[in-house]
């Protein structure tokens, strides 16, 4: 992901409200934007959920708004850092192509697509926990995750490149490396497209994955 600075906000405790974690993106977006003399973008996977959160309905009215559905003519080219709120694999895939050039935070929906592989390979800074270091992705995964990203760049469809991948997976197993969440982060992050995102946790579940 060719951004300047990537943050997000994982949605890993139980007790922390939605307006804290909207709160913590909306600051940094917004220092970012200043920072670059940028407009900044709110990406939602629909129109209306910034209405519910008020850190995001200030953001919108000062910034753009848009959606996958909405597309990139909304808001035009050129534009600055974006916010992914709690965004679905097609969500954080737009953000992604928006943000180019520019700095990239999401606020994790871990029900609707997990983001810890995601941050991992992006190197994003943890807002919750500014101070620490960027979590270290282990040799032996990084290494699976190339060549997943080399067979998956046809989304796993064709079946050569199925196979090739859950051999791939097999072997992440077996070395007690092969945790869903992350490997379908960490290939988002890779630029695989939803689709074959899907296709891919399909292969990581026949393989056994957790």
């Amino acid at each position: 992901m060719s951004t300047l600075r990537a943050a997000w906000v994982p949605d890993d405790d139980p007790e922390r409200d939605w307006q804290v974690a909207a709160d913590l993106a909306v600051r940094w977006v917004e220092r970012e934007a200043a920072e670059q003399d940028a407009t900044a973008v709110l990406v939602l996977n629909a129109f209306g959920a910034e209405q519910t959160v008020p850190a995001l309905r200030r953001l919108a009215q000062r910034h753009l708004v848009a959606t996958p559905r909405s597309g990139r003519q909304r808001v035009g080219s050129g534009v600055g850092p974006v916010l992914a709120y709690v965004p679905d694999a097609k969500t954080l895939e737009f953000a992604t192509g928006l943000a180019r050039g520019s700095s990239l935070v999401a606020v994790e929906g871990a029900n609707l697509f997990p983001l810890r592989g995601w941050a991992a390979q992006v190197q994003a800074i943890d807002l919750t926990r500014p101070e620490d270091e960027a979590e270290e992705v282990d040799s032996r995964l990084t290494s699976a995750l190339g060549r997943l990203k080399f067979y998956g760049n046809n989304g796993y469809g064709p079946p050569f490149d199925r196979q090739q991948a859950a051999r791939v997976l097999d072997d992440l197993r077996s070395a007690g490396l092969l945790d869903r969440d992350v490997v379908l982060g960490a290939m988002a992050a890779q630029g695989i497209s939803p689709n074959g995102l899907k296709r891919l946790g399909q292969l990581i579940d026949s393989a056994g994955g957790r």
